[in-house]
């Protein structure tokens, strides 16, 4: 019997549409007769509005980072972002005609509006279809998250677990799977990659956040490391790639300048040491290639847990400004990279490169359950 399974996920931040690719892919792989949809309602119901929202997030995180902050704490309080969800009418009864259009079986969620949307819409009747939420940050997880109800909740790990349970949310709600990154990462072979010093000098890949354009003196500065490698990604900012590829000339082979890729399995499993900002896919994809990181940028909010949880794991650390990154390059690659080898050793424990897969045989699982889904079922205790 065909499976119908309708993904919803969200442009603001990468996390978001990483997990949820991820997840499709894990399910087209699974050998199941499927139907999977992977769609962005916001896009779908408002384009216009979708990319002036996408723009003001990406504004006010690069240039207002207070800001964002108390963003992010009116979607941590309920009292303050639940009537904001219930007005918005237009993304209600969009998603209303999707689900009698696609009459899914599951439907997985990577963004926390859509479990309120379908709280409203189901607020008096039953749902023919079982929901699943996958969390995408670790630890800070804001309320927007959980405290609309979910058949599931899926989380990274034992600790964001806690946090939802000390939070209210019924434990057997909460699986602990980890988080979907890519299936390539379940097949890289890079993991042997060589230790850096002894047949090569090490490699760096440093991403470019999302927005920031001015990043030429720091690599620069990198690259006064003696033997140092370093491959620099800058996603769709083709204006940045030409700028960095005519200031960084002289380093041509020593630094390697990319676009935007689809191959960031295989750029982080083939290289010693990652720069970037704590992003929740960033982070994961990090841990399932036992890449260790250096952190440059964390939002407020959201990303704080995400940066605690490479520091936890002991797989890198947090830079407190720009200007010190340089100095703690060179000391993970002091001694033979004794920093180095041992965050990766770190990380090697820790990483779940099959967790995609998990939550694919989760999701069809939910699809063959015989047991209807019941009526809503009750919020979470008010924070």
């Amino acid at each position: 019997m065909l499976k119908r399974i309708l993904i919803l996920s969200a442009s603001f931040g990468d996390g978001h549409n990483a997990a949820a690719r991820s997840i499709r892919d894990a399910l087209e792989l699974s050998g199941e007769a499927t139907k999977t949809e992977l769609l962005d309602l916001f896009e779908l119901a408002s384009p216009r509005l979708n990319a002036v929202m996408k723009k003001a997030y990406q504004n006010i995180v690069r240039f207002a980072p207070a800001l964002w902050s108390r963003v992010f704490a009116v979607f941590d309080s309920p009292r303050l972002f639940v009537p904001q969800i219930r007005s918005m009418r237009k993304m209600r009864n969009a998603l209303g005609e999707l689900l009698r259009k696609s009459n899914p079986d599951v439907v997985v969620s990577t963004y926390p509006v859509y479990s309120h949307l379908i709280a409203e819409l189901f607020r008096d009747q039953k749902r023919s279809f079982r929901f699943i939420t996958v969390i995408t940050d670790s630890i800070s997880v804001c309320a927007a998250w959980f405290h609309a109800p979910s058949d599931i909740f899926v989380v990274a790990d034992e600790p964001t677990a806690s946090v939802l349970r000390e939070k209210g949310v019924p434990a057997e709600r909460i699986k602990p799977l980890g988080f979907p990154v890519s299936p390539l990462f379940a097949r890289g072979p890079e993991i042997a990659l060589a230790n850096p010093g002894r047949t090569e000098g090490p490699k760096i890949l440093y991403v470019i956040n999302t927005g920031k354009s001015r990043a030429g003196h720091s690599l620069e500065r990198l690259l006064a490391i003696p033997n140092l490698r370093l491959t620099i990604t800058t996603g769709r900012n083709a204006a940045l790639k030409a700028r960095l590829s005519h200031r960084l000339r002289e380093f041509k082979n020593r630094a390697q300048i990319l676009g935007w890729t689809n191959e960031m399995p295989q750029l982080l499993m083939s290289h010693h040491l990652l720069i970037g900002k704590a992003g929740g896919a960033t982070v994961q994809e990090t841990i399932a290639a036992a890449c260790p990181m250096i952190i440059n940028q964390v939002i407020p909010g959201q990303e704080e847990g995400n940066a605690r949880l490479i520091e936890m794991l002991g797989g890198g650390v947090v830079g407190r400004n720009m200007n010190e990154i340089p100095e703690l390059v060179e000391k993970t690659f002091a001694d033979g990279a004794r920093q180095c080898l041992k965050w990766r050793a770190n990380l090697l424990k820790a990483r779940r490169p099959d967790s995609a897969a998990h939550i694919a045989d989760l999701v069809l699982q939910n699809c063959r359950s015989s047991t209807p889904n019941s009526a809503v079922l009750a919020p979470i205790p008010a924070l």
